[in-house]
C-alpha cells in the first residue's frame, strides 16, 4: 500500500512539474509616473474643467507573462498566453489643491454660500494595491522576439481591481470647521469624512508598449472608479449633485524590464 502511495505521489509531482514547465512564466518589473486628475465633489458636476484637480501619481509594477522568455516558437503556447499579461502594482496618488471652481464661485458672484465654497480647501492622498488583466492586440511572443524589429508597438486594454487606503483633509479660510461647522455650506456641515479610510475601486486602461533593445517604454491612460464618494472627504446625503462616487484619470509613462533579459545582459 505504501508503495502505491509513493508511486502516486511521484506521478502527481511529475505532472505538476511538467505543467508548470510548459507555462514558462516570466516576470517583468517597472516604474511608472505621471499626472493624476481627480473628479470629486469639488467643482461642478459634469463640467470637467472645474471638477478636475491635477496632481501626481507614481507606481511600482510587476507583470506576469505566460509564454516565457526563451521564445521557442510557441511550444505549448495558447491564445491566452499569446495575448494576456497579469499586472500587479503598488501606487501612490496625492492632491494638495482641491478647491471649488466653476460658475458658482466666479469672481462676479458674491453671497454667503459662494464665500463658504471659495474658502474650502481639500487634500487627499492614497496608497493603492491592485491587479489588472491586460489584453494585447498583437501576439506577445512575436512582439518579444529579439530579431523582430517590425513590431515595436504593442497596444493593449485592461481591467482591474484595487484596494485603496486614503486620507482626505479639509480646511476653511473662514475658521475651524470642526468647532464651527457653519463656516461650511450647509450640505456639508455634518457630512465631512476626514482621516484614514479605505475602499475598493475598479480600473479600466488603454495604452501601448514600445520595445527598445533592453527594456519597454509603457504609455498608459487609466480611468479609476472608487466605490465610495469619500475619497475627497465630502459625501453629502442632502444634495443630489453630491451623490456620485469619486473618479480619477491617471496618465502615466514608465519603463519595464524583463528580468530574464536583464539577467542575460548583466
Amino acid at each position: 500500500m505504501r508503495l502505491h502511495y509513493k508511486l502516486l505521489t511521484l506521478i502527481i509531482l511529475f505532472s505538476m512539474t511538467k505543467t508548470f514547465a510548459q507555462l514558462e512564466l516570466s516576470h517583468e518589473f517597472g516604474i511608472t509616473a505621471g499626472p493624476v486628475t481627480m473628479q470629486t465633489d469639488y467643482g461642478e458636476r459634469h463640467h470637467l474643467p472645474s471638477s478636475t484637480a491635477t496632481s501626481f501619481g507614481i507606481a511600482a509594477v510587476h507583470y506576469l507573462s505566460f509564454y516565457g522568455s526563451n521564445y521557442n516558437w510557441r511550444n505549448g503556447a495558447s491564445y491566452f498566453s499569446d495575448h494576456f499579461k497579469l499586472k500587479t502594482e503598488v501606487s501612490y496618488y496625492f492632491n494638495n489643491s482641491l478647491e471649488h471652481k466653476g460658475q458658482y464661485v466666479d469672481d462676479g458672484a458674491s453671497n454667503p454660500i459662494v464665500n463658504e465654497l471659495r474658502a474650502m480647501h481639500g487634500k487627499t492622498k492614497s496608497l493603492n494595491f491592485g491587479t489588472a488583466l491586460e489584453y494585447y492586440f498583437k501576439n506577445l511572443e512575436d512582439y518579444g522576439l529579439l530579431f523582430n524589429d517590425d513590431d515595436r508597438f504593442a497596444p493593449y486594454i485592461s481591467a482591474g481591481l484595487q484596494y485603496n487606503i486614503f486620507t482626505p483633509e479639509l480646511t476653511s479660510d473662514l475658521g475651524d470647521w470642526t468647532t464651527n461647522p457653519s463656516v461650511l455650506p450647509e450640505k456639508w456641515q455634518d457630512q465631512v469624512y476626514v482621516g484614514k479610510q479605505n475602499a475598493f475601486s475598479m480600473t479600466m486602461s488603454a495604452g501601448t508598449r514600445y520595445k527598445f533593445d533592453n527594456f519597454d517604454l509603457v504609455l498608459d491612460a487609466r480611468w479609476q472608479y472608487f466605490f465610495t464618494d469619500k475619497y475627497d472627504g465630502l459625501d453629502s446625503k442632502k444634495d443630489e449633485s453630491s451623490k456620485f462616487n469619486d473618479t480619477l484619470i491617471y496618465f502615466s509613462v514608465g519603463v519595464v524590464i524583463d528580468m530574464d533579459t536583464f539577467a542575460r545582459n548583466y
